[in-house]
């Protein structure tokens, strides 16, 4: 594949856009972890700079994804365990201990009977 710096530097901008919005997060809370200015975060995602390794490595510890992972401009993005706990525990969150027991329960009998099927 033939593409040039501009049209590469657009497609991880839109895959660190994705993963974050995935991850629920601002671009300021991403900014924070990945110890970069929020404005150039926004470039980055927009396309507008081309961010070195450094950079893209700060993104993917914010991310918490493997650097491979966010340069891979090809590959679908994938839903993880990581994103699919941290839903669970926000949901959780809103409940009373007692609910929160009971939907564990739940999911632990759900993971049980899919491991016998």
């Amino acid at each position: 594949m033939n593409i040039d710096r501009e049209t590469v530097s657009y497609l991880i901008g839109q895959r660190i856009q994705a993963l974050r919005k995935q991850r629920k997060m601002s671009q300021e809370e991403l900014a924070l972890l990945s110890d970069i200015h929020p404005a150039y975060l926004g470039r980055v995602e927009r396309g507008e700079k081309c961010p070195t390794v450094q950079t893209l490595f700060k993104i993917s510890q914010g991310l918490k994804v493997p650097l491979p992972q966010l340069m891979d401009i090809d590959a679908p993005l994938e839903h993880t365990n990581l994103e699919a706990a941290e839903r669970i525990k926000n949901a959780l969150s809103e409940l009373d201990a007692e609910e929160a027991v009971l939907i564990a329960e739940i999911v632990e009998k759900t993971v049980a009977l899919k491991k016998h099927s």
